[in-house]
Formats: C-alpha cells, sequence, structure tokens
C-alpha cells in the first residue's frame, strides 16, 4: 500500500475536499512556522543585541503571540477536520465495499471467506481512522512544511542547508527500513485475524453438532491457540513499532544537534551573525520534527493499511451484471464448471441442464459441489471454468450477460439454512408475494404441512430474533413457503426437507410435483429418497476432497 493511493478520490468524494483543505493548513503551517522563527529571532536580537526595554517591543510580543495563537489554532482545526472527515470516508468505502459485493453476488464471500468479508468492513474499514485522523493530515505536512523551512534556512545560511539536506533523507530512509519488517509483521497479524475470525463462525455455525457428539473441548482448544498467536503477532507489531519510534527520534535528534555544533563554532570564530544563527537553531527541528511524527503515525496505522489492499480489490472488480434483461427462459444448461475456494481443492460439477415442467435433482456428498452450483445459478459465484446458458426467445445468453436483478426476479430459492430478518412471519413471507391477504399466506404454510395453530403469535410470530421460538423444520417449512409463493420460472431448494419428519416430506414432494405440472423449473437439492424419487432426472457428483 501506498502511502497515499489516488484510487481513495474515486471511491470516496469527501476526501477530494479534506485533501485540498490538508494542502491549503499545511501551507498555512508553513509560513506561520517560519513566521513564528523570524519573529522570535527578531525580539531576541533587539532585546539583547539592541538592549531595547520590554514596553518598547509590545507589537513584536503581540505579533509573536498571535502566530502561536494561529498555529494553535491551526493544529485544532487540523485534529478536528482529521477526526470527522475520518468517519465520513470510512462510511463512504463501507457503503461501496458493500454495493460492490453485492452487485457481485458472493464473489467476495468466495475468495474471503464470510467471516472474512465481515472483518474486512468492519474492524479492517475502522482501524483506517489513524491512517484518516493521523496519517494523511501529517504526510501533507510533512512534504509542505519541511521543504519551505528548508529553503528558507537554505536562503538564509547556504551551509546549514546543505547539512540538511544530507542529514534529512536519514528519516525516511530508516522509517522504510523499518517499516518493511512493520507491514509484513502487520500483514499476518491481519492473515490470523481472518483465520481466527472464520474459525469462530465455523465454530458458531456447528456448535450443537459439536456438543452432540462431545467434540467442543478440542475445538475450544484450537481456538485458543489461534487466539494466542494473534496476540503474540500483535506484540511483535508493538515492538518493532517502539523500535522504529527510538531510532527515528535518535537520527532526529543527532541531526540537529549536528547542525547545532556546527553553528556554536561559526558563531565562536564570529564567521556567523547571531540573527542568522538563531533562525537556523528554532527552524531546525521543525525540518526533521513533521517526517519524524509521519513515521511514527505510519506505524499506528498499519492496521488499516493491512485491509486497503483487500477494500481496493474488491473495488477494483469488474462489474459482473450484464445488460440483458429476460422475462422468461425455456431451459438452462451449464457446461462443466470448476469453482476455486482457498484453502480447498478445486470443486468440479459436471455438466446439465434444467427445463420447464421438471424436478432436477442434485445429489452428493457433502463439499461435492451441490450448493455451490445453487449459487452459481443464482450468480453468487462466478466459476473459474466453464459457463451456463440460458435460452429464451431472444436467443441463448451467457449467464454472465444477463441483468443479475432480472434474472434473479425469475427465481425463487429457498437456502439451506435459512436466515430471517427481524420481522413476523406474515412479513417474511410477503416480501415473495406483497399483496398476499392472511388466508392465503396461511393457506401457503398449510400446504407445507405447517399449520397456523404449531407457530406460537400465528403470523405475527417473531422472527430474526436470538430468542427464536420455533425449531429448525418449521423455520425450513416457512422459507420453503416463502419460496413457493414467489410467482417464479425456476425454484432452487437447498435440503428443503432436512430436520422435517417424514409425513411433511411426503407433502412436499406432492406439492411439488404440483408445482413442477404447472410449467416451473425445480432445481433439488436432498439427500432424501422420497424427494429424490420424484425427479424427472438426477445428477450425481463427486466428492471434491
Amino acid at each position: 500500500m501506498k502511502p497515499f493511493d489516488p484510487r481513495l478520490l474515486r471511491y470516496s468524494r469527501s476526501s477530494r475536499g479534506f485533501i485540498f483543505t490538508l494542502v491549503l493548513i499545511a501551507v498555512v503551517g508553513a509560513i506561520a512556522t517560519i513566521g513564528q522563527a523570524f519573529l522570535l529571532v527578531d525580539l531576541i536580537c533587539k532585546f539583547f543585541q539592541q538592549k531595547r526595554t520590554f514596553s518598547s517591543l509590545t507589537h513584536e510580543v503581540v505579533a509573536l503571540a498571535a502566530v502561536f495563537i494561529a498555529r494553535a489554532l491551526l493544529a485544532y482545526i487540523n485534529d478536528r477536520l482529521g477526526a470527522r472527515a475520518s468517519s465520513k470516508m470510512r462510511n463512504e468505502l463501507r457503503t461501496e465495499v458493500m454495493k460492490k459485493s453485492l452487485s457481485n453476488g458472493g464473489s467476495d464471500t468466495q475468495s474471503l471467506g464470510t467471516a472474512g468479508l465481515a472483518v474486512l468492513v468492519t474492524k479492517g474499514i475502522n482501524n483506517l481512522d489513524g491512517y484518516f485522523a493521523k496519517f494523511l493530515p501529517q504526510l501533507f505536512i510533512a512534504v509542505v512544511v519541511p521543504v519551505a523551512v528548508g529553503v528558507s534556512i537554505a536562503l538564509r545560511d547556504w551551509k546549514s542547508g546543505a547539512i540538511i539536506l544530507f542529514t534529512l533523507p536519514l528519516i525516511p530512509i530508516f522509517g522504510i527500513l523499518i517499516g518493511r519488517f512493520t507491514a509484513s509483521a502487520t500483514e499476518k497479524k491481519w492473515k490470523t485475524l481472518g483465520l481466527l475470525g472464520g474459525y469462530f463462525l465455523d465454530l458458531l455455525s456447528g456448535l450443537t453438532t459439536l456438543k452432540v457428539y462431545g467434540r467442543e473441548k478440542l475445538q475450544s482448544q484450537r481456538l485458543r491457540e489461534v487466539g494466542e498467536k494473534y496476540r503474540k503477532e500483535t506484540m511483535q507489531v508493538l515492538r518493532i513499532s517502539f523500535l522504529t519510534s527510538l531510532a527515528l527520534e535518535l537520527v532526529a535528534t543527532l541531526s540537529v544537534a549536528l547542525l547545532a555544533v556546527t553553528i556554536g563554532l561559526r558563531l565562536v570564530n564570529g564567521s556567523m551573525p547571531l540573527s542568522v544563527g538563531l533562525f537556523v537553531l528554532v527552524l531546525a527541528p521543525e525540518v526533521y520534527w513533521p517526517i519524524r511524527q509521519v513515521s511514527a503515525y505510519f506505524h499506528s496505522a498499519t492496521d488499516g493499511l493491512a485491509a486497503f489492499d483487500q477494500l481496493f480489490t474488491i473495488l477494483e472488480k469488474p462489474n459482473s451484471n450484464g445488460a440483458a434483461q429476460l422475462t422468461s427462459f425455456s431451459r438452462i444448461s451449464w457446461s462443466e464448471l470448476k469453482v476455486s475456494y482457498p484453502g480447498r481443492s478445486e470443486v468440479v460439477i459436471p455438466s446439465g441442464e434444467i427445463e420447464p415442467g421438471r424436478i432436477h435433482a442434485l445429489v452428493g456428498p457433502s463439499g461435492s459441489g451441490k450448493s455451490t452450483l445453487a449459487s452459481i445459478l443464482l450468480g453468487f459465484i462466478n466459476p473459474s471454468a466453464g459457463e451456463v446458458r440460458v435460452d429464451s426467445d431472444s436467443g441463448v445468453h451467457r449467464l454472465q450477460d444477463l441483468d443479475i436483478k432480472a434474472w434473479r426476479k425469475l427465481i425463487a430459492w429457498q437456502p439451506q439454512e435459512p436466515k430471517y430478518p427481524i420481522g413476523s412471519v406474515a412479513e417474511i413471507l410477503r416480501y415473495a408475494a406483497p399483496s398476499t391477504t392472511n388466508a392465503q399466506l396461511i393457506d401457503a404454510l398449510i400446504e407445507v404441512d405447517l399449520k397456523i395453530d404449531d407457530l406460537p403469535n400465528g403470523l405475527e410470530t417473531e422472527l430474526g430474533t436470538v430468542r427464536q421460538k420455533l425449531s429448525i423444520g418449521q423455520m425450513r417449512k416457512i422459507a420453503l413457503a416463502r419460496a413457493l409463493l414467489k410467482e417464479s420460472s425456476l425454484v432452487i431448494l437447498d435440503e428443503p426437507t432436512a430436520s422435517i419428519d417424514d409425513i411433511s416430506e411426503a407433502t412436499i414432494a406432492r406439492l411439488l410435483e404440483k408445482r413442477a405440472k404447472s410449467g416451473t423449473s425445480i432445481l433439488l437439492i436432498s439427500h432424501r429418497e422420497l424427494l429424490i424419487g420424484t425427479s424427472a432426472s438426477v445428477t450425481v457428483l463427486g466428492a471434491s476432497q
């Protein structure tokens, strides 16, 4: 990651005004710094060399106090502006990343993992506060102030300017050398945090299974090990940061000391006027201090910088949404598809097709690609090899050439593990069919063998809360009812009868046959023999691992 990436201007509009203001503050700050040194030296020389009384120097004192106040005010404005702009830019980046991620379906979760993407848009973007509020403002100050102050010193005394010219590069050189270790350590820390988040999410998802088989203690030990690794890597980053501060402080101190010794010797032998020597000594720390602060703030911003590459990787992805809009289709077919996931072998899905009015079943062991194919058809995942084709009245289209929003309107989907926003059963069902009456909603539930009396508060039973009052089977039935309520040409059902009794399964099987006879294409993912037996065609997927 560069100290400043121009891509930031593209994805955060407020950053443009912020950067312009930072440059303006840096320029005014440089003028105030030089003016302060000039007024202070003038005051000292008049008081000691010209033997002026303090009362006769009122105007000079007032001017010097005004410059001090102006510099303090600039520092306050810089801090306040940085804090407010940081909050706004982080929100803009988070919004842009979420928009891009949603428009590209689940391709980002495919590469980063669900937990990795969640960590990126929450903690990753929040960690950019140090970059926006501290590092970026100081970066522009470090570009403007040392140059302006150095030139002012060189104009008054070229020998001092030469010393500054040779010693000033030492600070960024040492900062870059040590910064390489910081970047490497921070990257390892960031990857471990993503691993920790993904591992914790997997544990939460499979906690019930782990408890049933008595394996939760082994997993808790593994979780502690990953957490301990993250702690050690965090401490490693802190150690390097403290080392950097010591090294840069030492270089800056020695540089000023070298300049001070040279000026002292020249003042003793009379080769330099006192006013010039004082002017150089007063301004010399202002040359090194801004660059020293940049290096210090860089280490406080490294956590956020580690996330920048991933953020821009998402934002720079080409839009996967095509332009062709379909209102219907006659057939869906796909060649052999290959999908790559991080940390596991490639998933291979054999060629197949879906025709109207038929139930097409996908069977195979876990990890063989059944849910992956559903995600590809929904536009959530892009295969690394192969393509999906859709036949319609307007011709044959590649799935990637279709407008994804219009395409999804033709599809109803029940995921393997239904998740609901907070709302009543009636509200959740009406997402699929907004104009449906309560009586029609009750009938839809009865069709999937879920009686309204089985719900604690009927249609007003709340979903999506921490205290879930419904069983897993009841939640699947509600998800199935919602999918079948939607007027769609293709229904994708991922394990619709898991955790459901045999009687309900038979009822659902008859319902799906009825829906298929009406002309709807149904893609069924299941391990249940009863449902598989109702399918017109079956595709068997082999294990990918």
